[in-house]
């Protein structure tokens, strides 16, 4: 399940629809449902869905929904340790 889709159904539980959501953000009601089903909001719009998250929740930024990823950098001409 996308971090995305647990930030907006927390909003979601605090009786905030999703209509209410896209106007505290500026944005339609289609890309609230977009980013529920897993699509990646713009750099601001993100950081503005995790603010007001922060605000209607009264958690901390710590508490944030996260999907880890494991990822394997690969260091081109460089020694193994």
């Amino acid at each position: 399940m996308p971090a995305r889709f647990r930030v907006i159904s927390d909003i979601n539980r605090q009786d905030i629809s999703l209509k209410e959501i896209a106007r505290e953000l500026d944005v339609s009601k289609s890309a609230i449902i977009g980013w529920r089903a897993g699509a990646e909001p713009g750099h601001s719009k993100g950081e503005a869905l995790i603010d007001f998250w922060l605000h209607v929740t009264h958690q901390s930024r710590d508490a944030l929904p996260v999907n880890v990823t494991g990822r394997r950098f690969v260091y081109r001409g460089r020694d193994k340790c």
